[in-house]
Formats: structure tokens, sequence, C-alpha cells
């Protein structure tokens, strides 16, 4: 502890800015107003059972106290802290209070109008749909809060769906962006919710897997209410998810990048050159035949040029991936 005069003058000082007199501090630390007058004029110190109390009351660290000089750094992260509290409650409670009014407001309005409550659900629904959008943005830096920002969240988009369905009559079309939401969420959402956990190299793989079922439901669903080729539709589904599903894989093994990416690009490029024949052939006339490939007959050819074109891009780009996987494998391996 440092001398007895400088602590004196610290206690003063300290004192004086919290406009407390010597005998208002002796009053709230139960002791008597000579004491306190002995600890300023650097006489004693107070009993060390009283170190918390006077720190305490005079917004003090047992540190600032013990050295009789001001922390800036501790005092500037307190300050800080404040700030931050202060802007997340205000952040919390300002939409809150909105939301109230407005609510009861809708209430009041709803009755007096239409003497029931109809359209008033629909508003309570959006609100707590926005209500759940309020949490700040720290609740993305934790896996446990973004689980339960996305869960909720998403419920109630659901409730909200659900109760527009309700009042429109339209629960033909509910499941359906239901499901359409929720894939929107798996893409956000479970990559990053599956990066800090054991499932990490196969976050994309079972992201795009859950993709896939999520897909093959909304088409089951949609064709309960209109009817159409529900076989060819999930083929082609199959088509689209596979190639992705694929590449996915070849990621999660631990081999060259480059050589990764090299099968990657090749993948993807064959899939797109054949997309279209695949679709024609589903749903198409059945005498549909692939693009025609002739450079000397651009008026006539020009699709299957272009699609070729594409596709020896994709597979020049994959041979240069390639080229350079192997002569960085092989470097390494000298090494």
């Amino acid at each position: 502890m440092t001398d007895k005069k400088t602590f004196g003058s610290f206690i003063r000082i300290k004192r004086t800015e919290n406009n407390l007199s010597q005998k208002d501090l002796a009053e709230m630390l139960f002791v008597t107003e000579g004491a306190v007058s002995k600890w300023e004029r650097g006489i004693s110190y107070p009993d060390i059972t009283l170190i918390a109390d006077i720190c305490r009351v005079l917004e003090i660290s047992e540190h600032e106290l013990i050295t009789a000089s001001t922390d800036m750094d501790t005092r500037k992260m307190k300050q800080e802290a404040r700030k931050f509290r202060t802007i997340r409650d205000t952040w919390f409670w300002a939409p809150t209070i909105a939301y109230g009014v407005a609510l009861i407001t809708c209430f009041i309005c709803n009755l007096a109008v239409n003497h029931t409550l109809s359209w008033f659900f629909v508003v309570l629904a959006a609100l707590i749909c926005a209500f759940t959008f309020v949490p700040t943005v720290t609740s993305f830096f934790e896996t446990k809060k973004l689980l339960t920002f996305s869960v909720s969240t998403y419920l109630s988009i659901f409730l909200l769906l659900f109760t527009c369905a309700v009042y429109t009559n339209g629960l033909s079309w509910f499941l359906t962006a239901a499901i359409g939401v929720l894939m929107g969420y798996v893409v956000i959402f479970v990559p990053v919710l599956l990066a800090r956990t054991n499932y990490v190299r196969h976050r994309y793989i079972i992201s795009f897997s859950v993709l896939f079922v999520l897909t093959v439901l909304m088409m089951m669903h949609i064709r309960i209410w209109q009817p159409f080729m529900l076989g060819n539709a999930m083929l082609l589904a199959a088509y689209g998810f596979v190639p992705v599903i694929a590449c996915a894989v070849i990621c999660a093994f631990r081999f060259n990048a480059f050589l990764k990416a090299g099968i990657c690009t090749a993948v993807i490029g064959i899939t797109l050159y054949c997309a279209n024949h695949v679709i024609a052939t589903l749903f198409g006339p059945s005498d549909n035949k692939p693009y025609l490939v002739d450079f000397h007959n651009w008026e006539q050819c020009m699709d299957g040029n272009v699609h070729f074109i594409i596709l020896m891009l994709f597979l020049f780009v994959s041979a240069v991936l390639f080229m350079i996987g192997f002569f960085r494998a092989r470097k390494k391996e000298k090494s």
C-alpha cells in the first residue's frame, strides 16, 4: 500500500468527486467522522475489513484504493460495458414497447370495426415474428445463441404463414411456403452450426442432403394440389443435387485442394452441359435429340456450339487445376 499521505489525499479526492462530506462517508461506513479525518490527513489507514465497503461507496476498485491511483484502462472498460448494456437494453425495450402499443391499437380497432377478432391474429403473428429478430448481433457469436435465434425466428415465420393461410383459406400453399423458408434456413444456418461440432468436415454433405429431402417433400406436397409428373420431377431434383452432394463428399476427403477443385469443376461442367438434354428427356417429346455441335453451321447449331464451348472451358480449368495439384503433390513428396 502507498504512504499514508498519498492514500489520504486519494480518499479525499474520491469522496469529493462523489459529493460526499466526511460525515456522509463515515455514516455509510459505520465509522466515526474522526476516523475518516485521520485517513485523509495521513495519520492512519482504515481497517482492512472496510476495504470492500470503501470501494463500493467511492465507486473505485480495490486495486485503485491500494495503489491510491485511478486505473484509467479499467474505468474505460467499465464505461464501455455500461454503454453496451444501455444500447442493448434500448435495442430490446424500444421495439418491445412499440410492438405492445401497436398490438393494443390493432386489438381495439378490430373489435370496434368488426365486433370480433379476425385480422388481429395476423398482426399478432407478424409482431411475434418481428420480435424474434430483436436480439442483438451478438446472437451470432455463440453456437447455442445462433441455434436459439434460428429456431425461434423460423417458428415465428411458420406461425405467421399458418395464420395468414387460415385467415385467407389458403392452406394449399402453406406447407410449400413453410418448406421453402426452411430450405433457406438450412442453406444459411446449418453449415455454420455444424462448423462448431464433430461434423465440421461433413457439414456441406449434410446440408445438401437435407435440402434434397426437403425438395422431394415440397414436390410431393405440390403434387397433391397441382397434378404433375412427380417421378420425373424427383429424377430432375436428384440430377441437380447428386453432383453437388458428390462435390461435397469429395471436399470432405483430405487430399490436395487443387485436385479436389479440378474434380468438382469437371463434375459441375458435365452436369450443366447435360442439364437441358435431361430436362427435355424427362418433360419434352420422346424424340427430343441432344444439342448438335457444328462450328461450320452456327445458325442452326448456336445452342449446341455455345454449350460445348462452355463445357470445354470447364474441362480446361479442371485440367489446369489437376496439373497444379499434381505438381504441388510431387513437390511436397520430394520435400
